[in-house]
């Protein structure tokens, strides 16, 4: 199994992120699937309306790659073109059994995932369904396609990327859930602001005694972070 980074430095400034920025990102959510990056591949100077077969990296990547092995992107718009183009790509991958791994979207979006004797589609079927379907319709562009599935995925309550907040931690549903020894910090954090604690004097006595570094601001975000957590599972949980 081959494990491939593709940085994606776009020719439209207001799509570029830094290469380091990228690469950096790329390794540490790799790490949360238990992958590390073999290798990564720069594709600099494509305009992001250009299909990704079309490009030489993104060409290559698709020739080179082979069943088991993984391609691992931050952003799924700058790989999926378009509806058209994305429903063939996704289709060509899921083909040759090449999982894809999107930030933006949380996950593996072409390969099914196997667990214990169950086999569920997880977000490549929902992902696959969705660009199926704006295929037929492709006015919209891209940007919409990438949007309706991510408020799809959000609907159901599912983690669709980006850093794992303090506190909780990714199931094998890719769904978030507290993290119990984590949780324990933040009902102390909230006791010490209960009894007038400054976040500073808090950052202080979580490294010292839990061994925990985070800034006086870390501890404000981590508390907001949590509350605002609560109330969207449990939004998403009263939908249901």
């Amino acid at each position: 199994m081959t494990v491939l980074g593709y940085i994606f430095l776009a020719l439209e400034n207001e799509h570029l992120v830094a290469e380091a920025e990228q690469k950096s990102a790329l390794h540490e959510y790799a790490r949360t699937f238990g992958l590390a990056i073999d290798e990564i591949r720069v594709e600099a100077g494509a305009s992001l309306k250009r299909p990704f077969k079309e490009r030489p990296e993104g060409r290559r990547l698709v020739e080179e790659c082979s069943a088991g092995d993984a391609l691992v992107i931050m952003k799924a718009e700058w790989i999926l073109s378009s509806a058209g183009e994305g429903a063939t790509l996704l289709g060509t991958l899921r083909k040759n059994d090449t999982a894809l791994y999107c930030m933006d979207l949380g996950g593996n979006i072409t390969v099914d995932e196997k667990r214990k004797l169950v086999v569920s589609e997880g977000s490549a079927g929902i992902v696959m369904k969705l660009l199926s379907a704006l295929a037929v319709c492709e006015n919209s562009g891209h940007g919409e396609a990438i949007r309706a599935t991510k408020r799809n995925l959000k609907k159901q309550g599912r983690y669709i990327g980006g850093p794992v907040p303090f506190g909780w931690e990714v199931n094998d549903d890719r769904m978030l859930v507290e993290n119990t020894a984590q949780q324990q910090v933040i009902q102390a954090i909230s006791a010490m602001r209960e009894d007038r604690w400054s976040y500073r004097d808090i950052s202080r006595k979580l490294k010292n005694e839990y061994d925990i570094q985070l800034s006086h601001a870390g501890v404000r975000r981590v508390l907001e972070s949590n509350i605002e957590k609560k109330k969207a599972l449990l939004a998403a949980k009263n939908a249901e």
